[in-house]
């Protein structure tokens, strides 16, 4: 193999790629990237015992057909270290030599033969999405998901495609998030299944380019994400999380005696600036609701006290105080692109619910409730 590409470009790919490398491998080659040239390009390929990603990397001259597996922490220090506009490979037996700017590193590796072979044969998608969609999808609900005892259902998210309609949801017992949006084509039935979170982080990164598609295909108890069409498509395939996820439709509150609706970017710098003063051990802000106006206040009796104010219009319902994470609160609101957001609340002790339109529903169990 012997090649010469874009450096930056390379790193970025590399980067990605080594996302999905296990740093404890029992298999050598789950440790490695393997790169392949063929047909004037190369392609990036990174596997664990549950996902694996092929990513294409562009501005590339391939002068020599080729394989390698070499280590991947030590193939992207080099690549990093590396400085010049270009680098270049050059393969030996199962030697890597990278060639930049007056810089010659010679990486061993192993025999490309034992890197995993992906056995998945192209099918026909289950539905196309837009990346874009498909993004502000992914980056709406990922937040929420569980991040301990992640073999089990709800350390992955919820997948649902019924129709051209796409649904996520994810929770970690203490909140629920649920985000919809719209595919572009979609086969008869419907897709259910359940993604790991690791699987939607990296698909985040994948579907960077807005105008690409994703497509989606279900095989065998996978799921394969192509991003982008032809030879130059990137692709994420992923084994899927076993298990019933929580019957979430039932934690959504059906009923509500408050609602209001308040301005984005004054409600998150305020409880932002609240949770100053907290502490983990008291870790809760209370937002105390009236017809004109919301205080939100924290406090820590070793920190001290916070409370701020901002003006309510169109407050429906009794007066009410109730205590949420701040974090909680914040973390989805930087999630919202939409100027407003509407709150709907019961009691103090019963969870509250925020909505924009029909495309997120986010509810969170007030502080000493979860």
């Amino acid at each position: 193999m012997k090649l010469i590409c874009d450096r930056a470009v390379l790193a970025a790919a590399v980067q990605l790629a080594q996302q999905v490398v296990a740093t404890r491998a029992a298999v050598p080659a789950l440790s490695c990237i393997k790169l392949t040239a063929k047909d004037g390009r190369l392609t990036l390929q990174a596997a664990d015992k549950d996902i694996a990603v092929e990513v294409p990397v562009a501005a590339v001259e391939v002068k020599e057909a080729g394989e390698a597996l070499v280590p991947a922490k030590k193939l992207a220090e080099v690549v990093n270290e590396c400085e010049g506009a270009t680098i270049s490979f050059e393969v030996s037996k199962h030697a890597l030599t990278i060639k930049a700017d007056r810089m010659k590193f010679s990486i061993l590796g192993f025999d490309p033969k034992e890197f995993p072979s992906n056995k998945d044969a192209a099918v026909k998608p289950d539905f196309v999405v837009p990346a874009d969609t498909l993004r502000r999808l992914v980056v709406r609900s990922v937040f929420a998901a569980a991040t301990e005892n992640t073999r089990f259902a709800m350390g992955g998210v919820y997948m649902e495609r019924k129709g051209k309609r796409l649904r996520l949801v994810a929770t970690d017992g203490r909140r629920l998030v649920v985000t919809k949006g719209d595919c572009s084509t979609a086969n008869e039935g419907d897709t259910i299944a359940i993604v790991p979170t690791k699987a939607m982080n990296l698909l985040n990164r994948l579907a960077s380019q807005p105008d690409d598609a994703v497509q989606v295909s279900r095989v065998e108890g996978r799921l394969i994400f192509t991003v982008g069409e032809g030879p130059e498509a990137a692709r994420l395939m992923t084994n899927l999380i076993e298990g019933t996820f929580p019957p979430f439709e039932d934690v959504i509150p059906k009923e509500h005696d408050r609602k209001v609706t308040c301005d984005v970017q004054q409600l998150l710098a305020s409880v932002r600036r609240a949770g100053i003063l907290t502490t983990e051990q008291s870790k809760g802000v209370k937002l105390g609701f009236t017809a004109t106006e919301l205080k939100i206040s924290g406090s820590s009796p070793d920190v001290g006290e916070a409370e701020i104010s901002m003006p309510l219009s169109g407050y429906q319902g009794q007066p009410i105080e109730i205590v949420f994470n701040p974090g909680y609160v914040t973390e989805a609101l930087r999630l919202v692109d939409s100027p407003e957001i509407t709150l709907e609340m019961k009691a103090p002790n019963k969870p509250g619910v925020f909505r924009v339109g029909q495309e997120f529903t986010y509810v969170i169990m007030p502080t000493g409730q979860g």
